[in-house]
């Protein structure tokens, strides 16, 4: 089913009809990022927890989905002569990865595009591995070693690729979502900026609270997969796994989402 444009033109009643789009298959990506609800508080509500059902319908897909990467993560480990780790990550409240991306509501998740469930992208794994591993000195050569070069703000006529390949983290379990609410409380501040350094609309205290909904994660246990000689792939997976409770991953972790604990679960090759 595709769900395209402007809540408006859907048929039917606007709420019920956002509410029958799960039980009707609809993926949770094309829910979240093509629809585009007005500024109504009720719709985006419902939109929003049409995204969260939709993603709990895919329950059924995750133990194929897990059985297949794997398969096929095993197969490329062994025609490259390397190591697969898995790893187990659990959220210790809620996290919310993607929060600022391009879609059609102020605010987003990511989500599989295929499978319609939350995800955490290799790319954003890889990054807090990073982080954790300046956080405890690893040494520069060591980084390029594992994460590839050139680095960041580093000029070297030298490229090469990492000796670890991070995949997407996906669910094992039935994912949770939750409707979450942050309230900017000078909203006219932060829309109008400034003018010649002076904010156009100074916060004050008569400025009403305007409560913003969006999606956080919560309960719901995921598996990241990584790929890559046995030694590498195994300081690898101890950095991300101290990062994940150490420095949180996606957005908001000054307010506490983001931290999870992890573990190493089993050398699959």
């Amino acid at each position: 089913m595709t769900v395209y444009g402007a809540v408006s033109q859907l048929p039917g009643p606007t709420g019920q009809h956002l509410a029958d789009l799960p039980g009707r298959g609809a993926n949770a990506d094309l829910l979240m990022r093509r629809l585009l609800v007005h500024d109504d508080n009720d719709l985006t509500a419902a939109q929003l927890d049409a995204v969260r059902r939709a993603c709990r319908n895919t329950a059924a897909l995750a133990a194929g989905i897990r059985t297949r990467r794997r398969a096929a993560v095993t197969v490329l480990a062994s025609r490259a002569h390397t190591t697969v780790l898995a790893v187990t990550i659990t959220p210790q409240w809620r996290f919310v990865v993607g929060h600022g991306e391009n879609s059609a509501s102020e605010t987003s998740l990511t989500l599989s595009p295929t499978y319609g469930t939350p995800l955490l992208p290799g790319s954003a794994l890889k990054g807090l591995t990073v982080a954790e591993a300046r956080a405890e000195k690893v040494g520069d050569g060591r980084l390029r070693e594992l994460f590839g070069s050139p680095r960041p703000g580093e000029i070297t006529s030298t490229d090469r690729r990492g000796s670890v390949t991070f995949f997407d983290a996906l669910p094992l379990d039935t994912p949770e979502l939750v409707v979450d609410v942050l309230t900017p409380h000078a909203k006219p501040y932060y829309d109008q900026g400034n003018r010649n350094g002076v904010p156009a609309s100074p916060p004050a205290e008569y400025h009403n609270p305007v409560p913003v909904r969006f999606l956080a994660v919560e309960r719901t246990r995921f598996e990241a997969l990584l790929v890559g000689p046995a030694t590498d792939v195994s300081d690898a997976a101890g950095l991300l796994v101290r990062g994940l409770d150490d420095l949180g991953i996606g957005g908001k972790t000054a307010a506490g989402y983001g931290y999870c604990t992890a573990t190493i679960q089993e050398m699959i090759a």
